[in-house]
């Protein structure tokens, strides 16, 4: 569920800056002598805010929409007493999204910043099996729940590289520190589907969300690193470091 939550913003940032090379003219171009392209950045994706919950930037140009924002399987394995995948998830408040603290470092390549989100709903499919304090619980079947104050800290390492005589750039390494102020989950299906003992499940969950979300958080970080990585440098390649930030 957390992929939400880190995915949406660094998408967001990365997609505008990808593609500034077709200028569309709802997108405000940052360029790397701008003393303030921290700044610009951040006011060039909160000027798009009322566009990207479609996803249609100009009648020419479209990004996938925010609303409802579609995620890849989330795979999370923390040894024999974590295992869950979370599929054909969709995804509703992420473009409510605030981003802050931009610090971009063009020199090292580094992108850093900070992500909030007030209220994520979700649903999808789950497929699980943990073990919470005394509680085994497994199940599969459908999903869906809510996620309160989201927060993220992310640090993007790219690189420039070569290619038919054009300098583009890519990512690589995405760090990622989540934080989940508040969850609530519906589990359908658990223990079998069960219909006394998936409530029980579910409730024990809920009781316990501060414990679930902290052993659920490493594994999404990791899922949400590998699997951005390889979404970011599909965008990039589209656009080369001068449509990027021209001088």
């Amino acid at each position: 569920m957390k992929a939400v939550t880190a995915l949406l913003l660094i998408g967001v940032v990365l997609r505008i800056d990808s593609i500034l090379g077709a200028l569309p003219s709802s997108i405000q171009v940052c360029r790397r002598s701008n003393p303030e392209i921290n700044k610009c950045i951040v006011d060039s994706v909160n000027a798009l805010r009322p566009l990207l919950a479609s996803g249609k930037i100009s009648d020419d140009f479209s990004i996938p929409p925010l609303e409802p924002l579609a995620l890849a399987t989330v795979n999370m394995d923390r040894g024999s007493e974590f295992k869950a995948t979370f599929s054909d998830l969709l995804v509703s408040g992420p473009s409510q999204f605030q981003i802050d603290n931009l610090k971009v470092n063009l020199e090292k390549m580094t992108f850093d910043f900070n992500i909030y989100l007030p209220k994520l709903s979700f649903r999808g499919k789950y497929d699980l099996k943990i073990k919470l304090l005394l509680l085994n619980i497994a199940g599969i079947g459908d999903l869906k729940g809510v996620l309160e104050n989201s927060r993220a800290r992310v640090k993007l390492y790219t690189e420039r590289y070569n290619k038919d005589g054009q300098q583009y750039m890519r990512v690589k390494r995405l760090a990622v520190k989540i934080q989940i102020e508040k969850g609530q989950f519906d589990m359908k299906d658990l223990f079998n589907g069960d219909p006394v003992l998936s409530q029980v499940g579910n409730q024990f969950i809920n009781d316990n969300s501060r414990l679930f979300l902290d052993e659920l958080t490493p594994g999404l970080e990791r899922s949400l690193s590998e699997t951005f990585k390889s979404t970011a440098n599909e965008i990039l390649q589209l656009a080369t470091m001068d449509d990027i930030f021209p001088a």
